[in-house]
């Protein structure tokens, strides 16, 4: 049985004055029905523009250059304005961080709701009330038939996020793209979010990309994890194998920074230098400057080699140099 979504060989590219920036550079990835995938790495690493990509939503400067992505079977890259279009919000949706610039301030909640409904399926308006009302409940909006006539700026920022969340599912798309939902919630609305987003793909069957820097939050709502550096996947597998054995230094990093490490009173262990210029990278394996293991032969590009349910792109994984 074939994957729900299918992502071979994806690059997208930026012409700028400066030059050519490799914002996605040969990214492969598969996503299950129901499966929630995490999908991490540093700001600029390439993470929100490949979840663009998979949507169609990339503007000029930028194109995608090579590549394919199939969802459930059909081709995505190459469909023109009109078919793609159709396909998101009813096929797949994304979430986007900042839930007050995607809604429109001087229209209801219901009416917004309402409006995404229409752009795929013609409903009465009894009928269409209805289903907000029910997917308002779902992602847990109190007293939502009346809460439906409220404007965005009624709601907490919490509130919002889970209205936007809404939206994602009002056509009951097969997959969503979760772009950094939560990172400017509170810790306690963070955590009641993930879980209601966890039980949602459960119960609905709906595949989800949760894309954040926060590898604490994605270890809470994903089953598997695919670590981006510098436009790349470096490193790929079941969440709880890479978490526990990382083998990309890369991946032992950004491990090593969560505050959750440290003892009291310790500073963090960060990541020395920072990430290159996309226009500029360096020859081999773009983390081998701020690499503490790096060797000679790390100025060469090393490829990505697949064991079992583990993917890596590294010359000399963690779990060898340790033996």
């Amino acid at each position: 049985m074939s994957a729900l979504l299918e992502v071979s060989g994806l690059t997208t590219r930026f012409s700028t004055r400066a030059g050519v920036l490799n914002a996605v550079e040969d990214v492969s990835f598969t996503v299950d029905a129901g499966e929630i995938v995490g999908l991490v790495g540093e700001s600029g690493s390439g993470k929100s523009v490949t979840g663009f990509s998979i949507l169609g939503l990339i503007d000029p400067p930028g194109r995608i250059v090579s590549g394919s992505v199939k969802l459930d079977g059909r081709e995505l890259v190459g469909l023109d304005h009109g078919a793609l279009r159709s396909m998101r919000g009813r096929e797949i949706a994304m979430v986007f961080q900042d839930p007050s610039a995607t809604l429109n301030p001087v229209l209801t909640i219901g009416a917004q709701m309402q409006l995404a409904i229409a752009a795929h399926e013609k409903l009465s308006e009894q009928a269409a009330v209805a289903r907000c009302v029910e997917v308002l409940n779902t992602v847990g909006i109190p007293d939502a038939a009346a809460r439906i006539r409220a404007y965005p700026h009624q709601f907490s920022g919490g509130m919002r996020q889970r209205v936007a969340i809404a939206i994602a599912l009002l056509n009951r798309p097969k997959l969503i793209i979760c772009d950094e939902p939560t990172t400017a919630l509170d810790v306690s609305i963070q955590a009641q979010i993930l879980t209601e987003m966890k039980s949602l793909a459960a119960r609905l069957g709906t595949a989800m990309i949760w894309i954040s820097h926060d590898l604490a939050t994605v270890s809470s709502v994903a089953s598997r994890i695919l670590v981006m550096y510098a436009g790349r996947l470096i490193e790929s597998g079941p969440i709880a194998d890479v978490l526990r054995t990382p083998r990309h230094p890369y991946t032992l990093g950004l491990l090593n920074s969560l505050p959750g490490i440290a003892e009291p009173g310790q500073d963090l262990v960060q990541i020395r230098g920072a990430m290159p210029s996309l226009i500029a990278l360096p020859p081999g394996c773009a983390f081998q400057p701020r690499c503490g293991f790096a060797r000679a032969e790390c100025a060469t590009r090393p490829e990505l080699t697949v064991s079992g349910a583990r993917g890596l792109r590294c010359h000399f994984p963690l779990a060898e140099a340790a033996e």
